[in-house]
């Protein structure tokens, strides 16, 4: 019985760890796809260039609040847009096509 009792004290801590450590890694691999997702470059072309052409960015020139205003406009008709992804597409037009 005292090897038993030796057994679950060891084998327990044991598998709880284990099981964090998967939780962690799974955790870790979801955050590198959002991160992946949240792209400006990638959401520009899977979001913009869906309905637009690139020239139209060309010919606008904002900075990033103008950006914002644009995009919050597109949100409000066809085009779907997240606050999240509204912020990083801006940054990233103000980057690429700004003033």
């Amino acid at each position: 019985m005292r090897s038993l009792a030796k057994y679950i004290y060891i084998s327990v801590p044991a598998c709880i760890a284990a099981s964090v450590m998967i939780l962690l890694m799974q955790s870790n691999a979801l955050g590198d796809a959002d991160q992946k997702k949240m792209d400006g470059k990638t959401l520009f072309e899977q979001k913009c260039l869906k309905c637009h052409k690139p020239a139209k960015f060309k010919e606008q020139q904002n900075d990033k609040k103008g950006w914002e205003l644009i995009l919050s406009r597109m949100s409000r008709g066809n085009c779907v847009l997240t606050d999240e992804e509204i912020e990083i597409l801006s940054e990233y037009l103000a980057k690429e096509f700004g003033e």
